[in-house]
C-alpha cells in the first residue's frame, strides 16, 4: 500500500506544478470609442525633465487605434522632436527615437505594450503609463493627467 501512495502523492504534485504553466484565456482588448484621446504627465514629471511634459495623443476609429503621437513639449510650446543638438543634446537624438516610439505604440493595437527605445527609458515608461491611463480611464476630447510611472 505504501508503494503506492508514493507515486500517487508525486503524480499529483507534478499535475499540480503543469497546471501553474497552463495558459490562460487572453483578456479581451477594451473597445475604444472613436475620438481622440490625450494624457500627459503631471507637473513633477515635468519638473524632473527639466520643464519638459511628455503628451501622448491617440485617435480611435472603428474601435482600433489609427494613430499614437508622442511627444515633449516646453512652457513655451516647442516640441522635443524638433529640437536640435544644440538645443537638446540627446544621444539618441529625440527626432530619431520619437518616431520609432510612436510606431512601437501604434503596432500594439493600443495595449501599451510596447518594448520601448534604447536610450529612452523615462520617455518609454511615461508613454506606457499614459496608454494605460487612456485605456483605464480615458475620455475622448479630455486630458488625463498622469503620475510619474515606477521605474521598470
Amino acid at each position: 500500500m505504501k508503494k503506492l501512495i508514493l507515486p500517487a502523492a508525486l503524480s499529483a504534485a507534478m499535475l499540480l506544478s503543469l497546471a501553474g504553466c497552463a495558459k490562460t484565456a487572453a483578456e479581451t482588448p477594451k473597445t475604444m470609442a472613436d475620438g481622440t484621446y490625450t494624457a500627459e504627465m503631471d507637473d513633477a514629471s515635468a519638473e524632473a525633465a527639466y520643464g519638459w511634459r511628455d503628451r501622448l495623443v491617440v485617435e480611435y476609429k472603428d474601435g482600433a487605434l489609427v494613430s499614437a503621437v508622442f511627444d515633449s513639449y516646453d512652457a513655451d510650446g516647442n516640441k522635443k522632436s524638433e529640437t536640435t543638438p544644440d538645443t537638446y543634446p540627446m544621444d539618441p537624438a529625440p527626432s530619431a527615437w520619437m518616431p520609432e516610439l510612436n510606431d512601437q505604440l501604434l503596432k500594439s493595437g493600443g495595449s501599451g505594450e510596447i518594448d520601448g527605445v534604447t536610450g529612452a527609458t523615462l520617455a518609454t515608461n511615461n508613454a506606457k503609463a499614459m496608454m494605460k491611463a487612456i485605456l483605464d480611464s480615458g475620455v475622448a476630447g479630455e486630458t488625463v493627467v498622469v503620475s510619474e510611472p515606477t521605474a521598470g
